[in-house]
This record gives structure tokens, C-alpha cells and sequence, in this order.
């Protein structure tokens, strides 16, 4: 069965290439600003970020301009009958905002723009469930209902080395920031629904892969199987080593490590990230 709606992201998602081409999916990217200098998401070596990051240059970030948005719209209408348009959270980036306003320019009642609530490979894996969803033949109106069902069911939890690079960016409120800080404690994160709080509090890196690995215990008892997706800015071999133990969880437990994250959310992030999208069907 042929799809009739086209797919289109912003370049935060973490999507395989090899999917985007697969599945014709825009991706619209965002920008990243280190120094002087500025690059493309999704096209630059992630590892440029690190770097930064590790020498302390202040690192910003832009939304897509909507032209972008429009150009992927237009495009795509060409071949579907309906567009959808998925973005991280609106409580991350101004990215949505960029998108409706093209929407708006092209004056198309065709063209959907929902906001994911998510980023990184929550977002990712929305994508691939709905596109797969599309797929079998179901159009907006039912994927958006869809979307809603997958959103309740996962979360984002992760950890970084502090809370400085979040509160910089003002994605986490000062008080956090500095009790993560002056106690010396490695902060844990949730991110459900756009809403980013700090869920627990622990000493060492070792109770975090500990902490991480009981959050995918805990839903073992929901659904049919439990899905983990594992990224991270600098923390490759720990993800890697991560990756491994919770494969060793069982069939139920479908475990894929998506990679460095996109630069864009990195920068927002800080060093140390390494975190799970977690969810159950």
C-alpha cells in the first residue's frame, strides 16, 4: 500500500540515513554557532562539539529560517496528498514556531505541524512508529491519535556531568542547577511530554548506568516489549558497555544504540550526557 502522507523533521531526530532515504522523509536542519564559525546540523562531525564543549567556547544554536519548512512542504506535496511535520519539543527550541509560520506563508490545509514533546531518539523513535503507522495506510488525522498514545508511553531519562549547560540555556531552573552543583552529585534527568525535571540524584557514574538499567527493569511488567534507544555527547564507551547489559535483559527488551546526538541538542546538554528513550508497547 502506498502512502499518501509525506514525513518531515527537523535534523535533531537521530534518524538512520539509511531510513530518510527509505522512507522520503525532509529533514529541515537547524544551525550551530561555536565561535565565529557556523555549521549544519546533521552535516557537521559531531565530534566538533565535544571539543568545544571541552574548551569552554560558547556554543549557540538557531531554528530552521521558515523557508526551509516551505521548500520541504512544497516538495513533498508534489507526491502525497497530506503533509506532517514533527519537531522536538517547543520547550527546547523555537524550531515548531518556524515550521506553522510556513505553514501559514503556504496557506495549506494539507500540511500538519505537531510537536513531538521529545528530542533526540524519543523523537526518532515517534517518527519510525508513525511512518510505519502511515504506512499501513492510515492518514493524519488517525497518526496524530496515534501520536498522542506513543507520547504517554515513553520518556526521556538521562544524566549529565552538571547543570550549568542547561540552566545557561534556560531549560532548567536555577535552584536545580545549583544544588547539582554545589553537592557534586550526578543529576538524572527525565524529559515526558516537554516537561525536563531532575528525577534523582546519585554519587558515582556507575549508580547512573545502575539507575538507567532499573528504569528498563521497572517496565518489563507493561506491554509486549520494552524499547530502549541509548545516545550520548562524549560517553561512547560507556554507552556501548550500557548497550550490552541491557541487551542481556531478554527478548522483551529491544535495545538499539542511535549514536552521538545531534550537535544542536549536545550544546544544550553539556558534556557527560549519555541517556535511554525508554518506552513499552
Amino acid at each position: 500500500m502506498k502512502r499518501t502522507v509525506g514525513v518531515v523533521v527537523d535534523s535533531t531526530f537521530n534518524l538512520d540515513k539509511q531510513f530518510i532515504l527509505d522512507e522520503n522523509i525532509k529533514v529541515v536542519p537547524l544551525k550551530v554557532i561555536i565561535g565565529e564559525r557556523e555549521y549544519v546540523d546533521g552535516t557537521m562531525d559531531p565530534e566538533i562539539i565535544v571539543d568545544a564543549l571541552e574548551e569552554k567556547i560558547r556554543v549557540k544554536t538557531s531554528q530552521p529560517a521558515p523557508e526551509h519548512f516551505k521548500d520541504a512542504f512544497e516538495s513533498l506535496l508534489k507526491t502525497y496528498d497530506e503533509v506532517l511535520c514533527l519537531t522536538l519539543s517547543k520547550t527546547l527550541s523555537g524550531t515548531i514556531n518556524s515550521a506553522e509560520l510556513a505553514k501559514t506563508i503556504l496557506d495549506n490545509d494539507k500540511v500538519t505541524v505537531v510537536d513531538t514533546e521529545s528530542t533526540i531518539s524519543g523523537s526518532g523513535y515517534l517518527t519510525e512508529k508513525v511512518v510505519e503507522y502511515l504506512n499501513d495506510g492510515h492518514n493524519v488525522s488517525e497518526a496524530l491519535k496515534y501520536l498522542e498514545d506513543l507520547k504517554d508511553k515513553g520518556s526521556l531519562v538521562f544524566t549529565v556531568n552538571d547543570l550549568r549547560q542547561l540552566h545557561l540555556n534556560g531549560r532548567l531552573g536555577k535552584l536545580s542547577a545549583f544544588i547539582g552543583n554545589i553537592l557534586k552529585i550526578k543529576p538524572i534527568l527525565r524529559f515526558k511530554r516537554g516537561i525536563l525535571e531532575v528525577e534523582h540524584k546519585v554519587r558515582s557514574f556507575n549508580n547512573v548506568m545502575l539507575y538507567l538499567k532499573k528504569q528498563v527493569e521497572s517496565l518489563l511488567t507493561y506491554g509486549k516489549n520494552v524499547i530502549v534507544r541509548i545516545a550520548y555527547v562524549d560517553k561512547k564507551v560507556e554507552a556501548k558497555q550500557l548497550e550490552h547489559e541491557i541487551f542481556q535483559m531478554g527478548d522483551k527488551v529491544k535495545v538499539k544504540l542511535t549514536g552521538i546526538i545531534s550537535p544542536v541538542v549536545a550544546a544544550h546538554v553539556g558534556l557527560g550526557g549519555l541517556g535511554i528513550y525508554l518506552a513499552y508497547e
